[in-house]
């Protein structure tokens, strides 16, 4: 499968998620909503991977890009899209016996240091570095619990959506302004007025190697983070953090766990690695160490044998 931007700016793996959250009401039309969207793609500098029969772990292959044009663009285009600040959270490795992943990492700090000194101070990329896999090693280390520190911290830069509705039994008259709709009840159509009484400002940009299983368990984290937030500004709890250990959040992780599964299988083959998902539920160490190995093989076999046929159709 594709990795890396094209010279539009484009990346591999492009996926924006929004988080949306408001009241449940009798009549289904909520008096207030928030949101919180959230961005994925592949490290943005022109590199790829030859598939291999051979090697379970392809070489990386990084490209040159005088003044790193694509990766600036690739910035132009998520400022366009999301305002500013650009908050990015990187997951790759520091350091290996074999450079890999630690390729990329040098070159994309150095890509987003070169971009940053021809940007103003309020407008420059943040660049955060997590090295997902060495953490996650490490005994003792609370994952999940670093990652929702991260998160806050970052929402304390973008916010979030927050807006207030109200319903006229009048339809809407074609010169309003924005934030406006028809909506129907019960056959009859009414005007919904939305007034934003927060903004999001910016987003944040998180990827891994291929932006699957350690994308998604940071994704999770910072979905934790805002769902706190939504729920306090909805005046639905009294503080705006929910613990890690909270039945929420595990509702909460399922639904990221299945979105990760789905953007797992379509994009590596399988089904996401959930490793730190099934430490932090308490499961049985051994079946979770099974699981990750026939889901290795499953991504290995399908990117070695079926990835052409599955670029082909996403090039349509």
């Amino acid at each position: 499968m594709k990795r890396g931007v094209n010279e539009k700016g484009r990346v591999a793996n492009d996926v924006e998620t929004e988080q949306i959250v408001f009241e449940d009401t009798p009549d289904d039309i909520p008096s207030q909503i928030t949101s919180v969207v959230q961005h994925r793609g592949s490290i943005p500098l022109v590199w790829f991977q030859e598939t291999s029969r051979l090697n379970i772990r392809p070489e990386i292959t990084l490209k040159s890009d005088v003044d790193y044009k694509a990766t600036r663009l690739h910035f132009e285009n998520l400022v366009l899209r999301y305002g500013n600040p650009i908050v990015i959270l990187n997951l790759i490795k520091t350091r290996e016996k074999k450079p890999r992943e630690s390729l990329l990492r040098a070159e994309f700090a150095k890509a987003i240091h070169y971009i940053n000194k021809g940007l103003p101070d309020d407008k420059r990329l943040k660049f955060l570095h997590m090295d997902l896999s060495k953490l996650s090693r490490r005994k003792g280390t609370n994952v999940l619990g670093l990652l929702n520190k991260v998160a806050s911290d970052v929402l304390e830069l973008t916010d979030l959506l927050h807006c207030e509705i109200t319903i006229s039994s009048k339809p809407l008259d074609a010169s309003s302004g924005q934030g406006s709709c028809d909506i129907k009840i019960n056959d009859d159509f009414c005007a919904a007025t939305m007034v934003p009484l927060l903004l999001q400002k910016g987003v944040l940009r998180t990827n891994c190697i291929d932006c699957l299983d350690r994308t998604n368990v940071a994704q999770f984290a910072y979905g934790l983070a805002a769902l706190g937030r939504q729920l306090h500004v909805l005046k639905l709890t009294e503080e705006p953090k929910i613990d890690l250990h909270d039945p929420l959040a595990d509702d909460l992780m399922d639904f990221y766990e299945r979105m990760g599964d789905t953007l797992a299988i379509q994009y590596g083959g399988s089904a996401a690695h959930n490793k730190i998902f099934c430490e932090q539920r308490g499961q049985w160490k051994a079946a979770t160490q099974s699981q990750e190995f026939l889901r290795t093989l499953q991504r290995y076999y399908n990117n070695a044998y079926t990835d052409p046929e599955k670029q082909d159709a996403i090039n349509v």
